[in-house]
């Protein structure tokens, strides 16, 4: 009997040595575990930039409700050209649940396309003008670079950056104070087709024959497009175009028409920022493609401030069409496309 008690105190004490080593290696796989998902939880990517700054609250809650926060966590490299709070207040979303204005592929387009999948150090980038970056929306960016005085001014799509080469263990971030719209089409024409607050301009166009001959090339044009509420109120105006209908517009004359659009469009790509640059360096006028001339005014970095001064408006002002019915997606300036820019604005322009 006591044989058998011995045997079973060495099987007992056979089957504790085997569960302690079993604890002892689960335990090292957890520790393993947790050290791995340690590592790869760098505390300083972007993903945690925007996570520890107020600043980006609104930002870092797009990227959120959107699913970007894991990419900008990764290794990258990564740029990300982020909008500020003040950039989300300047239309009107000063609250989390504002965000819902945004459709989600809106959304997501949106904060994808401040995103380049490279490091950008703007500081060390030689002065240039426009140059061009893919961002992961698959537009554009367009990155200008020069001096004032003595500063030197960076801007992206005709924002200046306020902040930058703010550095990440995955890239950098630049802080931008107005938000940007997202490069969509590869054509002017393409955008014009599609946005329904310019639908008889685009009627005027192609009636004219310049959407095939001109817009629709890869050469790069900057368009003044007067809104649809611009073509109607130009007869009010006593300007007797015959173009205040899309049937009066059918039916014009493709020269006529082409003669005036023609005053609506310059030769080069033109964010807002470009023409106060040339203002301030005194070209107080811009040459249009029809020949005639252009004033430019209004309050540089001021939001949609600018004006344009046509040489048949008796000192009347044009100015960004702002719409009567209030939504954040809409920015009717700097409008980004492949082969040019689009400012939407208030008044039909007579040479």
């Amino acid at each position: 009997m006591k044989k058998v008690h011995l045997l079973n105190i060495s099987g007992m004490h056979l089957l504790l040595i085997m569960m302690m080593g079993l604890a002892a290696i689960t335990g090292c796989q957890k520790d393993d575990a947790i050290n791995a998902q340690a590592a790869s939880e760098d505390g300083n990517t972007i993903k945690f930039v925007l996570n520890d700054n107020f600043n980006f609250s609104m930002a870092n809650a797009a990227v959120n409700n959107v699913r970007l926060n894991s990419i900008l966590a990764e290794k990258g490299p990564y740029t990300f050209f982020v909008p500020n709070n003040n950039a989300f207040a300047s239309v009107s979303i000063t609250e989390q649940s504002r965000l819902s204005f945004y459709s989600n592929s809106q959304l997501t387009n949106l904060m994808s396309y401040g995103i380049v999948n490279e490091k950008l150090e703007l500081k060390k980038l030689p002065l240039t003008d426009n140059k061009a970056f893919k961002t992961r929306s698959g537009g554009n960016i367009y990155i200008s670079k020069y001096l004032n005085g003595t500063d030197t001014v960076i801007t992206v799509n005709g924002v200046q950056i306020i902040s930058t080469d703010n550095p990440a263990s995955n890239g950098t971030v630049q802080v931008l104070p107005q938000m940007m719209n997202p490069e969509v089409y590869s054509k002017v024409t393409g955008y014009l087709r599609a946005d329904t607050s310019v639908t008889l301009f685009n009627a005027a166009l192609e009636r004219s024959g310049l959407s095939t001959t001109l817009l629709n090339g890869n050469d790069v044009y900057t368009l003044l497009a007067p809104s649809n509420l611009a073509f109607q109120q130009s007869a009010q105006l006593g300007l007797n175009l015959g173009i205040s209908t899309l049937d009066s517009i059918v039916h014009a004359q493709p020269a006529r028409l082409a003669a005036l659009l023609r005053y609506h469009i310059i030769k080069g790509r033109y964010f807002d920022n470009d023409f106060f640059n040339l203002s301030n360096n005194g070209t107080k006028a811009i040459t249009m493609l029809s020949g005639g001339e252009m004033n430019i005014g209004g309050l540089q970095g001021g939001f949609k401030a600018i004006n344009f001064i046509a040489g048949g408006a008796n000192g009347i002002p044009a100015q960004i069409y702002v719409p009567v019915t209030y939504s954040p997606t809409t920015i009717n300036v700097n409008l980004p496309c492949g082969n040019g820019v689009v400012h939407i604005i208030n008044r039909v322009l007579i040479p």
